[in-house]
């Protein structure tokens, strides 16, 4: 699978790459990574592809994910708070 076709299945569950990314326990880059590339690995094809279409059929995923104590999303705050760090810190005069 393409990576904007990869993306496009994560749109559809309402994924990010930075939520997605924490929801596998991976870097953001190692995912957006991809994009440079002719293909994704095939088990984020998968995930993508079931995370898309559960969502397409009105199934909430994320309720599904936290009975089994994985909280979607909870890792993405984190990753937005680093990167905000970040672009602060360069910001900073030295």
């Amino acid at each position: 699978m393409g990576y904007e076709e990869f993306r496009r299945h994560l749109g559809k569950a309402g994924l990010s790459i930075n939520a997605f990314a924490s929801l596998i326990s991976v870097s953001p880059s190692s995912i957006s990574n991809y994009s440079k590339k002719a293909q994704v690995p095939r088990h984020y094809a998968v995930l993508a592809i079931l995370l898309g279409d559960v969502a397409d059929n009105s199934v909430d995923f994320r309720a599904l994910l936290a009975r089994f104590g994985i909280v979607v999303g909870e890792a993405d705050r984190k990753v937005a708070q680093i990167q905000e760090y970040r672009v602060g810190a360069l910001r900073r005069p030295k």
